[in-house]
Order: structure tokens, then C-alpha cells, then sequence
């Protein structure tokens, strides 16, 4: 994986894109507050989901950086639901910061995310998780769907 721009990092930019689009007077406002409960769900959801992840790998004793060759292939916790609960969850707080800033175009930035996350992160992950862990990694995939 290219080190230049870490999930975290990428996740960062876009959210600073939706409030630079909300203030700058840029944007097509879809609301006006009434949504601010759902944004701040997704939010905690979208953070507990990257924590208990973690906290997975911790248990494993196994590395979480993703430019990394994988130590253990970790199945339980919120990998029993999901191959990618950090890349959930990091989607999850950029869609809850998009709908709290009500903006129509901050769905561009979760679109990218997503995209970047799917297409250029997850593949490079999975190719090593399948140079690895071969066989079992197939397995893995045909239980536990990508995303959700």
C-alpha cells in the first residue's frame, strides 16, 4: 500500500471538505438541523465501530497498519460481521459529519471516500490477506460479506 495518504488521513480531508463546503457558502443546504440526531448516531457508530476493531487486533496481537503483511488473520469481534469495520466505521463518521452539515455536495466526499476505500485500499489489503492466509482467506470471504 502507498503510505502517502493513510485511510485516517484521507477520512480527515474529506470531512474538512463538507464543513469548507457548508461555510463557504458553496453548498445546496438539503436541511437545516432537523437531522442533527441521526448525524450524531452515525458519528458514534462510526467511532466505535474503527474501536472495536482495534481493540480485536489488540487482543490478537496483531499489526493494524495496512501498508503491513497481516500477522493473524482475525475473524471475531466486528470481523465476524464485516472484512473492513475501520473502513465502516471511518464512512460511517464522514456520512454522519455529511448529514450534519446538511450539505447535498458533502455526499460527493462520501462517494470518494468510498470509492477510494473499495477500489484502491480494501484490493491492496485483500491481495495480502490472500498472499498470506491463501485458502482460509477464500473461506473467510465467502462468509463475511466486504462491507455489510
Amino acid at each position: 500500500m502507498r503510505k502517502i495518504l493513510l485511510p485516517p488521513i484521507l477520512l480527515v480531508l474529506c470531512i474538512i471538505g463538507t464543513y469548507w463546503l457548508m461555510k463557504s457558502g458553496r453548498a445546496t443546504f438539503w436541511h437545516s438541523g432537523e437531522w442533527n440526531m441521526a448525524g450524531y448516531a452515525l458519528l458514534l457508530i462510526g467511532i466505535a465501530l474503527p474501536l472495536w476493531g482495534s481493540r480485536t487486533f489488540k487482543r490478537h496481537k496483531t499489526n493494524i497498519l495496512p501498508y503491513k503483511d497481516p500477522d493473524t488473520m482475525v475473524t471475531d469481534g466486528p470481523f465476524k460481521y464485516t472484512r473492513n469495520p475501520m473502513y465502516l466505521g471511518m464512512l460511517t463518521v464522514l456520512l454522519g459529519a455529511t448529514v450534519l452539515s446538511g450539505t447535498i455536495e458533502g455526499l460527493g466526499f462520501t462517494a470518494l471516500y468510498f470509492a477510494v476505500a473499495n477500489w484502491w485500499y480494501i484490493p491492496y489489503e485483500e491481495s495480502r490477506m490472500q498472499a498470506v492466509f491463501g485458502e482460509k482467506f477464500e473461506d473467510y470471504k465467502d462468509k463475511v460479506r466486504r462491507w455489510v
